[in-house]
């Protein structure tokens, strides 16, 4: 396309559809939330309502997929995974707002079933309903 008929084309969408132009630019802010203190349940739950809660992301009747860091053969202690807690939190936040299965993966980088049984996600998830 030749620069002045793609600044017609601009032009003329400007004028019939400017909605479309204004939605096309728009700069989404890029949203962070942070939470401090040493109960991890606490934390989660205070950055995900410092996002707007959890209903904003996950509606009834949802499949949810959880997607932390597991990629690591690496205990809580060594700090490598997301904390098992936090993950525990997460998944239990969804059920909350009404998910009908959470689904937890990541691609590790080690032997997944070392990784998804020493970073302790395994077992803070052992026997939640809905959770695979």
């Amino acid at each position: 396309m030749e620069r002045r008929t793609f600044l017609r084309l601009l032009g003329l969408t400007s004028v019939f559809y400017p909605r479309l132009l204004q939605e096309a630019w728009a700069e989404e802010s890029a949203v962070v939330a942070v939470a401090e203190g040493k109960d991890y349940a606490q934390i989660t739950r205070n950055a995900i309502d410092a996002l707007g809660g959890i209903k904003r992301f996950v509606r009834k009747g949802n499949i949810v997929v959880v997607k932390p860091n597991i990629g690591w053969d690496r205990s809580p202690e060594q700090g490598a995974n997301t904390h098992p807690l936090v993950v525990r939190s997460v998944v239990q936040e969804c059920l909350r707002a009404g998910a009908k299965k959470v689904k937890i993966f990541d691609r590790t980088c080690n032997d997944e079933r070392r990784c998804y049984v020493n970073s302790g996600i395994a077992a803070a998830l052992k026997g939640m309903e809905k959770v695979s």
